[in-house]
């Protein structure tokens, strides 16, 4: 079989100045007296100086749902009412009657008003307007968009105002179906959105993700081009059938695994639906959402984890989290692969639940970014006091917790350049640092992007060594320094590897 020989880079450790990939994998990593092995039948690959790090990996991202949103309005949070409704009309101008106005992003403490459906009415009467907000827990549609959902604005379940008007507001569970049952009536550019996602997910240096789907989703995936590596959390409705197929948890290929089952413990911190153990700072009669509240969540637990299936269980507030270490602790058995199941998100963390997971088989997934929109939020929601437990990254790896993360995009932006940012700066660039104390070095988030999100896997990758996958993100510099340096334009990726193929 043909060898390549990758030469004229920089890596972590600098005595490694050639790297030879075959069949995919790693076959050799040393210096230069590495070219003498090199055949007539074997290929040279230049890097031209880059650095060369291994592959970075997204452990929370909805690939489809990324990949439609380049089809979608998106608003950046920031973004005050005037210019959302600006941005709608506008479509609203370019698409034909009748058509889906989809978007996302808003973010309700941006826009300075109250949304409402009145005013999507104002600038598309004709259109169904559906926009879902910055954390996609909550989704703002207009009188079309109801009409066409048969949604009763005097009985649906949704925000309403002073008098009793439903407002064009639905949360979590309503707001996940009007969504998805708007996408529905036009699926006829998902092989092109998926590939969308795919791209756009290489050219910031990833070279796979773990992505929440459901089974359109996965079959999608199965028969994609063999771009990025995947793996794959189904929703809760498709626990059943896994295990009646008996399918186990790194199922699959190199390039598709089905890992396990994605459960909802609560909603999301902008929405006000995270559930917390004391109630809201700015809303004192709240406490969140908990959609499982009551439920006996240990007994299937135990059962997925029989077979083999992980669960990635989503947790933001601080009561979720505790129920959630509280099922994984006591259903989760230790695998002799280093599969764990985790916690998503685990935004507010409080010592008691933090030992918990200590203690326990259980991966802490979170997204960096996040940070970087839901600090002023935090502070107004949660207050000063309890934000000090909000994205624990130096307590869970001081606590030796298996720490991965990822973007949540959609959601999120999925560039690791900017989750890198946040988990070292913990802030903007220009702004000072929100609790310092649980900031990350530059190489401990480059580990929980990399091998650490392997480990909790189950794969063999996230380090350059023989044997292990050939998946490479090379940078225009080491982005270590960058970091160091505070210098955000230098975490620029320049080409992403996977299997041995310059995808990008």
């Amino acid at each position: 079989m043909m060898r390549i020989f990758w030469t004229n880079f920089h890596c972590p450790d600098p005595s490694v100045t050639v790297v030879i990939t075959e069949n995919e994998n790693i076959l050799a990593v040393g210096n230069d007296t590495l070219l003498t092995e090199k055949s007539s039948f074997d290929q040279v690959r230049d890097l031209e100086g880059a650095f060369l790090t291994p592959g970075f990996w997204d452990s929370h991202i909805h690939l489809l749902d990324y990949g439609r949103s380049f089809r979608r309005l998106r608003f950046d949070p920031q973004q005050n009412l005037d210019a959302i409704l600006g941005q709608v009309r506008q479509r609203a101008q370019e698409e034909a009657p009748a058509t889906w106005v989809l978007g996302g992003g808003w973010n309700r403490s941006a826009l300075q008003a109250a949304p409402d459906r009145l005013l999507l009415d104002e600038v598309a009467p004709r259109h169904p307007v559906l926009l879902m907000s910055w954390d996609y827990h909550t989704a703002w549609l207009n009188t079309r968009a109801a009409e066409q959902l048969n949604l009763d604005p005097r009985q649906v379940q949704g925000d309403r105002d002073g008098h009793g008007r439903w407002t064009g507001i639905l949360r979590e569970g309503l707001a996940f179906w009007a969504q998805e049952s708007a996408m529905a009536q036009d699926d006829s550019h998902l092989e092109e959105d998926l590939a969308r996602g795919m791209m756009e997910a290489a050219h910031v240096g990833l070279t796979g993700v773990t992505t929440i789907e459901n089974a359109q989703g996965l079959r999608m995936l199965e028969t994609a081009p063999h771009l990025l590596r995947a793996g794959v959390f189904l929703r809760d409705v498709h626990a059943a059938s896994l295990l009646d197929l008996g399918v186990r948890g790194g199922f699959g290929n190199p390039y598709l695994r089905i890992l396990g089952i994605k459960w909802f413990l609560d909603g999301a911190l902008g929405s006000g639906t995270a559930w917390m153990k004391q109630s809201y700072s700015d809303d004192p009669e709240n406490f969140g959402m908990a959609p499982q509240a009551g439920q006996d969540l240990i007994a299937p637990a135990r059962e997925l984890s029989r077979q083999g299936l992980l669960l990635a269980v989503h947790a933001i507030g601080d009561r979720a989290v505790h129920q959630a270490s509280l099922v994984l602790s006591q259903s989760q058995e230790v695998r002799t692969d280093g599969m764990r199941s985790r916690i998503e998100h685990g935004q507010l963390i409080d010592d008691e639940d933090l030992a918990i997971i200590q203690r326990s088989p259980i991966a802490l997934s979170m997204q960096p970014v996040h940070l970087l929109v839901d600090r002023p939020i935090a502070e107004v929601k949660w207050g000063a006091n309890r934000s000090r437990w909000a994205f624990r990254f130096r307590d869970a790896w001081d606590a030796n917790i298996p720490l991965i993360f990822g973007s949540d995009a959609p959601v999120a932006n999925p560039n690791p350049a900017l989750g890198l940012w946040a988990a070292v700066h913990r802030g903007m660039p220009g702004d000072p640092p929100w609790h310092a104390e649980q900031a990350l070095t530059p190489t401990e988030a480059i580990w929980a992007y990399t091998r650490a999100a392997a480990v909790v896997d189950g794969r063999p990758s996230g380090l350059l060594r023989e044997g292990y996958w050939a998946d490479f993100t090379l940078w225009r510099e080491d982005p270590r320094a960058a970091l160091i340096h505070r210098d955000f334009h230098g975490l620029s990726v320049v080409g992403t590897v996977v299997g041995g193929r310059r995808i990008w």
